[in-house]
């Protein structure tokens, strides 16, 4: 049984020489964030940006290639928060202000920055394990993981951070501002302003939903910790989701669809301002909703400017047509799939630009060559390869003659004829 935190780093198969431990802790009270406990909780990407800016040229960052951290969440408490691959990406001045204090990075002067990256070895221990500092190093933040034995607290949590309940998630969405304002025997609708979310009533297995618009920003919910999305990401059917779309897959439906979520203790506010913030985007004419209920849709000049760049309503049906992946290369990697036009934006009107029957979800590869024309497709699906493109580059793209993706609707034909009459043969 582990007694030290060396010990799991054994058991990770981690030597603790590549190892540096740092323990983000400070006496002063931040200007954004009261500790940086609260900016880890709260602001995961500011206190990523705070961490791997250091001051320049210190060997310890430098040398050690994982980094393993430590906030202060109470007086006297040392909570583990992940292992980090670290990379130097350079020595430069920082052109933004501490998440934490406000001020310049470095007072100014040029920092370290480095790439990091949390890493899945112990990741099971995160905002869980407790470890007693000693006191020999009260003051000292970062050390070289051999020489600093960091036994495991005899006292953890009594109840480890998992993923809230649903009676938690609605108890702590009231907190938030929420109020309930529909109830099935299934879900229960709250809402905070324009923000609509449902809860689970009979599971607490992701027991939060968000609006469908959030499965093609799954990579980015994944990547906060504590937050748990489907793997890959796909839509939570339920007809009573009725502030949300329709299910427009091949058949007729009166179903509603969201994208399921599990949260853990401590990281709702962070969950919803991720939604907040991810519900509008910026286009060239201006900023503009990509979430809308049912009771205030998105306005037409909303869902063209969020279309044209491949977001909002037309990228989510292609999503859900599609079943999440590229019928060419079969890959459902959220963040390289692209919502593609058939018949090109330029040359398309404006109920042609909504029409999800005038695109296909393809990974960006395969869309880089439909977009040039150098593929295409017949109506029955078989894949058309522009002799432009040599033999050597077809096999190095995974495109062979005899392909043929599935799914092709007759409402895709006309766009597909238009496509095709520009086919690079």
């Amino acid at each position: 049984m582990a007694t030290e935190f060396n010990d799991l780093l054994k058991a990770a198969g981690i030597d603790s020489v590549d190892v540096c431990v740092i323990r983000h802790h400070t006496p002063g009270r931040g200007t954004n964030h009261a500790t940086l406990h609260d900016l880890w909780r709260d602001n995961p990407a500011g206190f990523m940006r705070y961490q791997a800016t250091q001051e320049a040229g210190r060997p310890l960052f430098r040398k050690r290639k994982i980094w393993a951290a430590f906030v202060c969440p109470a007086k006297g408490e040392t909570m583990f928060i992940g292992l980090f691959d670290a990379e130097l990406a350079g020595t430069r001045k920082a052109d933004w202000l501490c998440d934490y204090r406000g001020d310049a990075p470095g007072f100014g002067e040029p920092v370290d920055i480095f790439n990091t990256r949390q890493r899945p070895e112990l990741a099971e221990h995160t905002a869980r394990l407790r470890v007693d500092w000693p006191d020999a190093n009260r003051r000292s933040w970062v050390r070289k993981a051999e020489r600093l034995t960091l036994p495991i607290s005899a006292v953890q949590p009594a109840a480890p951070a998992g993923e809230l309940t649903r009676d938690d998630l609605i108890g702590a969405l009231g907190s938030h501002g929420f109020s309930v304002s529909h109830s099935t025997k299934k879900l229960m609708q709250l809402r905070r302003g324009d923000l609509i979310v449902y809860v689970k009533r009979e599971t607490d297995t992701r027991a939060l939903v968000a609006h469908p618009h959030f499965v093609g920003l799954a990579d980015k919910l994944r990547a906060i910790v504590g937050i748990d999305v489907p793997d890959p990401a796909r839509t939570y059917v339920n007809s009573n989701l009725r502030a949300f779309p329709a299910y427009a897959d091949h058949r007729a439906s009166e179903r509603r669809h969201g994208f399921a979520i599990g949260i853990g203790a401590n990281r709702l506010g962070t969950l919803l301002g991720f939604l907040q913030r991810e519900a509008t985007i910026a286009t060239p004419d201006g900023e503009v909703r990509t979430v809308a209920s049912e009771d205030n849709p998105l306005t037409e000049r909303e869902r063209l400017s969020a279309a044209r760049i491949g977001q909002g309503e037309f990228r989510d049906a292609l999503l859900i047509y599609w079943g999440g992946a590229c019928p060419v290369a079969r890959v459902d990697h959220g963040a390289i799939l692209r919502a593609s036009h058939i018949k090109a934006w330029s040359e398309s009107s404006n109920v042609e630009r909504l029409d999800p029957f005038n695109g296909i979800l393809l990974c960006a590869h395969i869309d880089a060559l439909f977009d040039r024309h150098l593929i295409t497709f017949e109506d029955d699906g078989r894949l058309r390869i522009s002799t432009a493109v040599s033999a050597e580059n077809r096999a190095r793209l995974g495109l062979l003659e005899d392909m043929t993706i599935g799914g092709l609707d007759p409402r895709h034909a006309p766009y597909l004829a238009h496509h095709r009459a520009q086919f690079l043969r």
